[in-house]
């Protein structure tokens, strides 16, 4: 993210607060007893780890 920053690539600050926001409404929602959000959260990041392994 560091990188993007100093690139000035477009943004990175606002999807950053998205996937933040997502995150906390997932929890939310969970704890309010409406685990879809939360599950289909978890079941994409899933998805997009096994289709990108980290960067060492």
């Amino acid at each position: 993210m560091a990188k993007d920053v100093k690139a000035n690539r477009p943004g990175v600050y606002s999807g950053f607060a998205l996937v933040c926001r997502l995150f906390i409404t997932a929890l939310d929602q969970r704890v309010e007893g409406n685990e879809r959000i939360w599950n289909d959260l978890l079941q994409y990041a899933e998805q997009v780890v096994a289709k990108h392994p980290s960067r060492s």
